[in-house]
This record gives structure tokens, C-alpha cells and sequence, in this order.
């Protein structure tokens, strides 16, 4: 039985101008997981039928950052964006030419694991290791914190990003202290739920809720609960490019009195009151930038985040 060496075959097909792309390395691991289960190396036998995916993809993928303890970056574990039919069966081959259609069951679980292996370590990389980089130089607030969030969109951590650069801008901003929570973590789930926030922050006669992905259920239904039998203001804050989309849905959701309703982007929010406290100069940007990413690191990503989505300055 020869080694497992991937080496090519990532430099290959897992990168794109120099960075590895979670979502085929995901994607990579979860065929080989899958290949524990049919031990077949043509990559056809392993393809969902009238689709160019690989059959039960998330659940081996799930599977497989179970077993290894190892968080998802993608939900889909790469299912939607792999490509899978370009680089799959060379990845079979790879295990071919090491000899496993002639190995022993025991020895084929040792030839997944070997491959699966440098494919973990990448993933854990990139969550644990590699730092979102924020580069002002020549660029406005608004621009920097747009950047950020799209980095951290490579690792599936817009959402958590997001939340937590809100809540640095705001203690920066109100000079308050900001209660430091997780992501997505105690908003209210039921009218019964008394000692649940009704949005991610909520300040004076305001409640302001991030939601970065496209519009859905739970919160419209939270905006028209935050409304009811209060005099609240709500600010729904999303992607630049969503704000429409979501100002639409939720002028249609009944229970919604849009008088009562902000939507705005993320980016603006944060990066108007950067420059605004940098007293609109290059200088003054720079600095308040510096400010609120150490209170985003120090506090929220220190508490409640992972080391992948630390911002530094380049």
C-alpha cells in the first residue's frame, strides 16, 4: 500500500489566487466519508442521480466534521459551490494508485483517514488560525467593514462578524458598556420567554437585530413581535446589497408598522459613526477603526467568537 500524498492535488483543485476554498475542501471530505460507505473509486458510482452533486453529500459531510470534531465553515458543506465534478475523480484516482481497491477493510479506513487528514488541518486553519485582514488605506469605513464581512462570508461567519462589529460600534459610539452575547444567542423564542432580548441588542427605546442573510420567517416574526404592544423602534440591519429586499418583505409581513422600522446595512451603520468619530479625516478613520476592532477582538471575539474571524490591520 503507498502513502497518501495530496500535496498536488490541493495546490490543484482546493485553491484559488492562493487561498484554499472551504467550501471544496468540505466538499472533498465529505466523498471520501461517503467512500466508507461505498467503496467505489469511479466517481459516477457516487453521484445523485439527473445532478452533477455527490448523493447524501451533507450527511457525510456532517458526518465527518462530527467525528473529527471540527466545526462546518459552510452549512452545505460545500454541497452548492464544490465543482466536485472537476476534481473528484482525481481524488478517487489518488486513492487508486495507492492501492485501495486492492487493500483490506481495515487498511482502506486507514488510506480515508491519511487523506482526510490534511484536509482537516486546512479547514481548522482557516477557522482557528487565519485572521480577517482590514485594510483602510485608501479605502472609506463603509468599504472596510463591507471587505470584512465578505471575508468572514468565505468561512460562513458573516453572520457572527456582523453582530459583533454592531456591537463594538455601539459601545464605541454610545460609550456604554455593551452586553457581550453570542451569536444568535437569547433571542426570544416565545411570548412566554420574559428574560429574552427582542433583537440582538437592545438600547433604550430601540431594538436592533442583524440579520445578514435574505429574508425569512423567524425574523420578520421577531420584527413584528418587537413590535407589538410597545413603543420600540426597530433597526433591522442586513448586507448592503439586502436592505431592498428586506424593506420590501417587511413592508408586506402583517403586524409591521414600518413607521417604527429602520433598515440599513451593516456597513453603513458601523462605518458612518467611524467616520463621524474620526471627525471625517484620514487619520481620525484610522484610529477609530483601530478602536473598534479592539474592542471587537478584546471583547466579543475573546468571549463568545473563534480566532478565525480576529481583524487585523494590514
Amino acid at each position: 500500500m503507498a502513502s497518501i500524498d495530496l500535496a498536488n492535488f490541493l495546490d490543484q483543485h482546493m485553491r484559488q489566487s492562493g487561498r484554499f476554498i472551504p467550501a471544496r475542501v468540505q466538499a472533498a471530505m465529505a466523498l471520501l466519508e461517503k467512500l466508507r460507505d461505498k467503496r467505489e473509486l469511479d466517481l459516477n458510482a457516487h453521484k445523485k442521480r439527473n445532478s452533477s452533486g455527490i448523493d447524501s453529500h451533507e450527511k457525510y459531510g456532517a458526518r465527518v466534521h462530527e467525528r473529527l470534531a471540527l466545526e462546518a465553515i459552510n452549512k452545505t458543506h460545500g454541497r452548492r459551490s464544490s465543482n466536485v465534478g472537476g476534481w473528484g475523480q482525481d481524488l478517487l484516482d489518488i486513492l487508486k494508485t495507492a492501492g485501495f481497491e486492492n487493500a483490506d477493510d481495515a487498511a482502506k479506513g486507514v488510506m480515508i483517514d491519511a487523506a482526510q487528514a490534511p484536509l482537516a488541518a486546512i479547514l481548522r486553519n482557516i477557522l482557528d488560525q487565519e485572521p480577517l485582514e482590514a485594510r483602510p488605506k485608501g479605502r472609506s469605513a463603509e468599504t472596510v467593514i463591507r471587505e470584512l464581512l465578505k471575508q468572514a462570508e468565505g468561512k460562513g461567519k458573516s453572520g457572527e462578524v456582523a453582530q459583533y462589529l454592531v456591537g463594538a460600534k455601539l459601545q464605541l459610539r454610545l460609550k456604554m458598556e455593551i452586553p457581550v452575547v453570542g451569536y444568535n444567542k437569547g433571542d426570544r423564542k416565545s411570548h412566554s420567554d420574559v428574560k429574552a432580548r427582542t433583537g440582538d441588542f437592545e438600547i433604550a427605546n430601540a431594538t436592533i437585530e442583524v440579520a445578514v442573510g435574505l429574508p425569512d420567517d423567524k425574523h420578520l416574526a421577531q420584527v413584528a413581535e418587537a413590535l407589538e404592544d410597545t413603543e420600540l423602534e426597530v433597526w433591522l440591519l442586513t448586507r448592503h446589497d439586502r436592505v431592498a429586499t428586506w424593506r420590501n418583505e417587511l413592508e408586506d409581513y402583517e403586524g409591521v408598522d414600518m413607521k417604527r422600522v429602520i433598515v440599513i446595512a451593516v456597513e453603513t451603520f458601523v462605518g458612518q459613526n467611524v467616520s463621524e468619530l474620526g471627525e471625517f479625516s484620514t487619520k481620525g478613520k484610522a484610529t477609530q477603526l483601530g478602536e473598534l476592532f479592539k474592542l471587537y477582538n478584546d471583547r466579543w471575539v475573546a468571549t463568545v467568537g473563534t480566532p478565525g474571524i480576529r481583524v487585523i490591520v494590514k
